[in-house]
């Protein structure tokens, strides 16, 4: 059995306790140096981390959750040249303009219209974005486009949001701007929740999300940025040896390997085609690295042989069955805690807490730290445990 204190546990409950200003927040004190990247809901904590432990003078001002569809960290950075390091986010953007107690009627559409055309750090955010993405335009003749957004209850549509932000823009006096949907040099993003209205330019570019080496993809396959997540909680060091026994296309192993040094990098899955997508997205890149087609249950390791085990369990949705997890689930964690040395930790994905719960009251399990995020939409948690 993997025991730990159990220190800290982030349920859905917990989250919202620890998080008032989700429900009621306080207005954001809006200056210069702000940033925002965004995570799947639930990540933003552990991208808030890594932003802290990789920038130097960075730090996290608060956290805002659009429901279903993206987690905010809103951070200060004393500059941008660093933020393209970051792999735990999907995207990242410079805050240009913010205003808070907006009412959610229509006439209200005016004031976001305004907020837009008056946006003060505009030219700051594009100076950052040409500082994180490279080559990108930056003159006085702009082409846009507008991302919407909206989380509560308005009077008023997502397109009269937008349309409002567009004539905004488009009234700015800053840039000669033209509205431009399939091709534009900028993309303003446009979030409204509740009564606060942000208004950001993406700094970051489709690499950031869709990593230039995942060329050979699975099915149900994390998001490049969750997988660097995982690896970002099990406390990446120089002599780490990584486990991911159901590391399907390679993911968080790859993620693992842009973390930082590590001893050795061990990939297992039993599926054949997962692993000929995992050696294809390696390539000859990642040393050393070890992919093999080993059975979870039975691992052909010494026992206390291996730091660290980052992986996405099986949830019993696109693979398996969630009675087949019911009796798979004990005999992986046995197995895991004979290959995990002392002072070894697991981290580990999957959308079956329910049957970890049960496992926690036999005490098959004794997670340190709980956090429920969302996956595409599916609700999941992450369990890292620590052994003794």
């Amino acid at each position: 059995m993997i025991s730990a204190r159990q220190t800290y546990r982030n349920t859905g409950r917990d989250r919202k306790a620890a998080s008032p200003e989700r429900a009621h927040p306080h207005p954001l004190r809006f200056g210069p140096n702000l940033y925002i990247a965004h995570t799947q809901p639930g990540f933003e904590g552990i991208a808030a981390d890594e932003i802290a432990g990789r920038i130097s003078g960075a730090r996290e001002i608060t956290r805002r959750v659009v429901p279903d569809r993206a987690g905010m960290t809103i951070f200060f950075a004393p500059a941008a040249e660093k933020l393209a390091v970051l792999r735990t986010a999907e995207d990242l953007f410079g805050l240009a303009g913010y205003r808070a107690a907006i009412g959610p009627e229509n006439k209200e559409l005016d004031k976001i219209r305004g907020a837009s055309r008056e946006a003060p750090l505009v030219e700051a955010a594009l100076a950052a974005r040409v500082k994180v993405s490279p080559g990108t335009r930056a003159g006085r003749r702009l082409k846009f486009r507008v991302i919407a957004r909206m989380a509560g209850e308005h009077e008023y549509r997502r397109v009269d949001f937008q349309r409002a932000v567009e004539r905004g823009i488009l009234e700015r006096s800053d840039h000669t701007w033209r509205l431009e949907e399939e091709d534009a040099d900028v993309e303003l993003w446009a979030t409204m929740i509740d009564a606060e209205f942000f208004l950001t330019v993406r700094l970051s570019d489709d690499k950031m999300r869709h990593r230039e080496y995942k060329s050979a993809h699975r099915p149900a396959s994390l998001r490049a940025s969750s997988a660097a997540a995982l690896a970002w909680l099990s406390g990446p060091r120089e002599d780490d040896v990584a486990l991911d026994p159901f590391c399907g296309a390679g993911t968080i192993l790859i993620e693992r390997a842009h973390l930082g040094r590590y001893a050795m990098l061990l990939g297992s899955d039993r599926d054949h085609a997962a692993l000929a997508a995992a050696r294809v997205n390696v390539g000859t890149r990642y040393k050393p690295i070890q992919l093999e087609n080993w059975d979870a249950g039975a691992l052909p390791l010494g026992d206390a042989s291996v730091s660290k085990i980052v992986t996405n369990l099986p949830w019993g949705l696109r693979y398996g069955s969630h009675g087949e997890n019911r009796k798979l689930y004990p005999l992986w964690f046995k197995e895991f805690a004979r290959v995990l040395r002392s002072g070894g930790m697991m981290v580990m994905l999957t959308s079956e807490w329910r049957l970890m719960r049960e496992l926690e009251r036999t005490r098959k399990i004794a997670p340190s730290k709980i956090i429920r995020v969302s996956v595409l939409g599916q609700p999941a948690a992450i369990y890292v445990c620590s052994k003794a």
